[in-house]
């Protein structure tokens, strides 16, 4: 389980096993911890970030998976540290409710 994921949109579908998302390297970090993508959609083991420009984020899809443009998935990226001072605050959830925002203390101490 993660306890951190990035809500993302699908703006573009342009093959069936490729899909495209408005998040980029500003929002899930180019850090992959050595692994061999940026992160997975939660729930679809099929759909991998594979690849990333500053602000979009490029999905491969497989095994069936299937993705709607405007479709607001969440990413479980490879490494919650580097992602979480990326953001000004996080919001804890409980399904699709926010329990709670919460601002990063350490946002833009880094340095």
């Amino acid at each position: 389980d993660c306890a951190l994921t990035v809500l993302a949109t699908v703006v573009s579908h342009p093959t069936p096993t490729r899909a495209i998302l408005d998040s980029g390297s500003k929002a899930l970090s180019s850090d992959t911890l050595g692994l061999p993508e940026f992160g997975e959609l939660l729930g679809m083991p099929g759909a991998r970030v594979t690849g990333l420009s500053e602000e979009h984020g490029t999905v491969t899809l497989s095994d069936g998976a299937a993705l709607r443009i405007g479709e607001r998935v969440r990413v479980v990226p490879d490494h919650c540290c580097v992602v979480t001072n990326l953001f000004d605050q996080v919001h804890l959830i409980d399904g699709d409710k926010v329990l709670e925002t919460l601002p990063v203390a350490a946002r833009g101490k880094m340095g």
